[in-house]
């Protein structure tokens, strides 16, 4: 992530739930998802408790997240 704050895609491995989240890069270069994370647990209805799998994937469109239930 080159960009200091932007937006980044957020799906589940099926697709059934997308959501545009934003996020602001900090000083110490850690992201930090500021809007759209709550908007996506709830629609993709996760679950307190439950694992899950995060992997990040770079394409031509750029930077998206994939969210996995495990």
């Amino acid at each position: 992530m080159d960009d200091d704050h932007g937006e980044l895609p957020i799906t589940t491995i099926d697709g059934t739930t997308a959501v545009t989240a934003c996020f602001i890069k900090g000083v110490d270069k850690r992201v930090t998802i500021t809007r759209g994370w709550s908007d996506f647990f709830r629609q993709a209805h996760m679950e307190k408790g439950q694992a899950y799998a995060f992997v990040f994937k770079c394409t031509f469109k750029g930077l998206h997240l994939i969210v996995y239930s495990i």
